[in-house]
């Protein structure tokens, strides 16, 4: 038994089930079932999609966009194809076009499971099945372990994997592991508006993770307090604000994510659907790749599962009609589109995940006020010294233009921030003098209640993280000013686009 890399532990990888041993086909047992069945991705029915790799040769699919995936399980429109070229998603469509694919990495779900204390099986709804999960990737500096073990065995589980049969007997690897508790409890979540002198700044500072952090929804504002929730089947609008790494000096900026989807008969939301923008051409030590991706891929998968790496914190806008989270996953899904063509392009200053996320949301017609620069002048100032450091006038450039960016566009906590307040003010019916687009009206009438909610971090080797730096200045007091003394993770360097791909597959 091969133990987790920083600590060992009880957990089983796949590695050491010899996979000589392996057929090539699954294993056909009642344990699991398929990735697309009876399940949902955001708004959309799974029905309306088919398994794939990258390296498929018949996918309605931009073979820009495969070409990231080619060793990847995904799910692609059922004869359908996606949204294509730069025009907006026209509001009179009654249906939402379907993304150019849903990176979804194992084929079997398993739903209402638990672990053993010792982790070596999983107890099902149809039995018992011995339990491994998928190896650690070679820069995933750490992984589950005993204290993983006895968080996951106290609670019902969902995962994604895959069943394999190993020396005739069942066996499911875990690629993703999402405790089912991790729910929105429509009856018991608590009604508590902002209180003075608090703001979403102090509840995000509230909550560090670490063992003692909690999951918990909180209700900022409902539209009838007092009288039955009926939010069960209602869509929602959410934005996932991931916190500070305890481990890397290089991720205490946090990162932002939307997300679309229908609210579960108990508050489930594991399968909305979030817009993941990472640099696309850059690798990551988490693995991760800019897709839409399920919400228990994005928080839960081993590796690139943000709550393996740091505390979250969402804002969960509950909506009476579909019609705004439709105009909102239809243009996120266009800027996927751009972005896997290269008409869209990254830049850390001027179009980083960030920019990619609220851009859209303006371009629709949501107003979200901008905050400025960290400072101009200090840009000014900073150049010289910045290129003098690092010895390099690019250097000096890329520091000018990160403290003159508007801050919105920059850093995910001042856009998440400044996202909910603009949201609360425009549902309170308090926002600041403008006269409302259509879209902000739609918005603000369409909202059934504004929720926060604390995911805290999964326990595991790595370390526990805290919540994400709100601002540039706040960043460099966390980090030394050396960036040869950082921590880091390892860098996997770049992955070459093919110069071919270049926005010829994507008219």
């Amino acid at each position: 038994m091969k133990n987790a890399p920083g600590e060992a532990g009880p957990l089983r990888t796949a590695e050491s089930l010899r996979w000589s041993e392996v057929p090539d086909k699954l294993y056909a047992g009642p344990f699991s079932k398929g990735a697309l069945t009876g399940e949902r991705f955001g708004l959309l029915p799974s029905s309306s999609f088919r398994l794939a790799t990258g390296r498929c040769t018949d996918c309605p699919v931009p073979e820009a966009a495969l070409w990231y995936f080619r060793d990847e399980l995904i799910a692609v429109p059922d004869g359908l194809r996606p949204i294509t070229g730069t025009a907006l998603f026209e509001p009179e469509r009654s249906e939402t076009p379907r993304p150019p694919l849903v990176w979804i990495g194992a084929p079997e779900i398993v739903e209402h499971a638990t672990l053993s204390e010792d982790g070596q099986f999983l107890r099902a709804p149809a039995g018992e099945i011995a339990f491994a999960v998928t190896p650690a990737i070679p820069t995933n500096r750490a992984y589950l372990d005993r204290s993983t073990v006895a968080f996951l065995s106290k609670r019902p589980l969902r995962m994604r994997g895959v069943t394999l049969s190993h020396r005739g007997a069942p066996v499911f690897v875990a690629r993703t592991i999402w405790p089912e508790d991790t729910r929105i409890d429509i009856d018991g979540a608590r009604f508590e508006p902002l209180k003075e002198r608090e703001t979403l700044t102090t509840l995000i500072r509230a909550q560090t993770g670490g063992v003692t952090g909690i999951y918990a929804a909180r209700v900022l504002w409902e539209r009838h307090p007092g009288q039955l929730r009926r939010w069960a089947s209602r869509p929602v609008l959410a934005f996932v604000l991931d916190g500070a790494q305890g481990d890397d000096d290089g991720a205490h900026g946090g990162h932002l994510a939307p997300a679309t989807g229908i609210l579960g008969p108990q508050g489930e939301w594991s399968d909305w659907l979030a817009a993941n923008f990472y640099p696309i051409d850059d690798k990551n030590a988490k693995g991760i790749l800019s897709a839409m991706v399920p919400m228990d891929n994005y928080l839960a998968d081993l590796n690139s599962g943000q709550a393996w790496y740091r505390p979250n914190y969402m804002l969960v806008a509950v909506m009476r009609d579909s019609r705004i989270p439709r105009r909102v996953q239809a243009t996120l899904q266009q800027v996927l589109h751009g972005y896997y063509c290269h008409v869209i392009g990254y830049d850390r200053a001027a179009n980083n995940s960030t920019a990619l996320v609220i851009d859209p949301l303006r371009w629709l017609g949501w107003n979200i006020p901008e905050t400025g620069p960290t400072s101009y002048l200090a840009a000014v100032a900073a150049f010289p010294v910045a290129a003098l450091v690092q010895m390099s006038l690019a250097g000096g450039r890329d520091v000018f233009r990160t403290l003159a960016a508007e801050k919105t566009r920059l850093v995910p906590r001042e856009a998440f921030e400044t996202i909910g307040r603009d949201l609360l003010d425009l549902v309170e019916g308090s926002a600041p003098t403008r006269e409302l687009t259509p879209f902000e009206q739609m918005l603000a009438a369409d909202t059934e209640a504004v929720l926060f909610v604390r995911i805290p971090q999964i326990p595991s080797s790595r370390r526990f993280g805290t919540y994400p730096a709100g601002s540039l200045t706040e960043l460099a007091g966390r980090v030394p000013w050396s960036r040869n003394e950082w921590e880091t993770a390892q860098d996997p360097g770049e992955q070459p686009f093919p110069e071919r791909l270049v926005g010829s597959s994507c008219r």
